[in-house]
C-alpha cells in the first residue's frame, strides 16, 4: 500500500515537472522571438507576426484611450457649460425678480430715476495688476465724479464706491475687497446683514440659521434703486452654531472688466 502511494507521489511529481519545463521552453521561446533582431532572417520571419500584432494592439489601445480621454474631454466640457448655463439663467431670474420688485417699490411711492446721473468711465487699472481689490477709472472732478459717489457694472450691479477722486481720474474702492463692509439685504424676506468683503469678488455673511436664504438668491444694497452686487454661490451650516455662512460673489469678471458707470447724482 505504501509502495503504490509513494509510486503516485513521483508520477505525480514527473507530471509536474514535465509541465513547468514545457512552460520554460515556451515562455523562452516567445522571449526570445519578441526580442529577436530584425536583421536576423529566420527569427526575423518568425518575430515579425509578434512585432505586428504587438503594434496592431499597441495602435488600437493607443486609438481607444484616445477616444475614451477625448469622450471624457467632451462630456466635462459639456457639463461646465451646462452648468455655467443654469448659473446665467439663475442669475437672469434673479435681476428679474429683483428689478421687478424695485418697479413695483417705485410705482407705489411715486418715486422715478430721473434724478440719477450716470458717467461712464474706462477702466485703466484693474484688480489683477492692482495689489487689492481696486481700480483706476479714467474720469475725476473734471466729470463731476467725487468721494462716496457709487461705481455700476452695466447699470444694475453695485461694484464700490469711488475713494479718491483726482483732476482726471479716481480710485475705486470694491466692495469686495479685504475686510470692506456694506449693508445687504437678502432672500426672498429682504434680511439685513453686513457682508464682508474677502477679495476677488467675494464676501461673506453670516444669518440666523432658521433665515431663508438659498443659492442663486441675490444680495442687493439698501437703497430706492436696485444695486445687486453678489448672488449667494454657497451656504455653509454648522450643527454646533447658531447661524448659517454666505458666500457671495459678484456676478462680474473683475479680471476683464472694461468699462463702468459712475452714479454723480447727489442724492445716490
Amino acid at each position: 500500500m505504501n509502495y503504490l502511494l509513494k509510486n503516485n507521489r513521483k508520477a505525480s511529481n514527473k507530471k509536474w515537472q514535465l509541465k513547468a519545463v514545457v512552460a520554460i521552453l515556451i515562455f523562452a521561446v516567445f522571449f526570445f522571438v519578441s526580442r529577436a533582431p530584425a536583421s536576423k532572417g529566420f527569427l526575423n520571419g518568425i518575430a515579425l507576426p509578434f512585432w505586428g500584432l504587438e503594434n496592431y494592439t499597441f495602435a488600437k489601445f493607443s486609438e481607444y484611450a484616445k477616444a475614451i480621454g477625448s469622450n471624457e474631454s467632451l462630456i466635462s466640457e459639456n457639463q461646465a457649460m451646462k452648468e455655467e448655463l443654469e448659473k446665467n439663467k439663475t442669475d437672469l431670474a434673479a435681476f428679474k425678480i429683483v428689478q421687478k420688485e424695485n418697479d413695483d417699490l417705485k410705482a407705489l411711492l411715486g418715486r422715478n430715476d430721473s434724478k440719477r446721473s450716470f458717467v461712464l468711465a474706462a477702466v485703466l487699472v484693474k484688480p489683477s495688476i492692482s495689489p487689492f481689490d481696486v481700480i483706476i477709472i479714467d474720469i475725476g472732478k473734471n466729470k463731476g465724479a467725487k468721494a462716496g459717489d457709487k461705481v455700476l457694472y452695466n447699470g444694475m450691479i453695485a461694484i464700490g464706491e469711488i475713494e479718491e477722486a483726482y483732476d482726471k481720474s479716481s480710485k475705486v474702492k470694491l466692495y469686495s475687497s479685504s475686510g470692506e463692509k456694506v449693508i445687504a439685504l437678502i432672500g426672498p424676506k429682504s434680511t439685513q446683514t453686513e457682508a464682508e468683503g474677502i477679495g476677488g469678488g467675494n464676501f461673506t455673511a453670516k444669518l440666523p440659521r432658521d433665515a431663508e436664504v438659498k443659492e442663486g438668491d441675490a444680495a442687493v444694497v439698501p437703497s430706492i434703486s436696485t444695486s445687486v452686487f453678489g448672488f449667494a454661490q454657497k451656504i455653509e451650516i454648522n450643527p454646533a452654531e447658531s447661524f448659517q455662512k454666505i458666500i457671495f460673489r459678484m456676478p462680474v469678471n473683475l479680471s476683464e472688466l472694461k468699462w463702468v458707470e459712475v452714479e454723480t447724482s447727489s442724492n445716490n
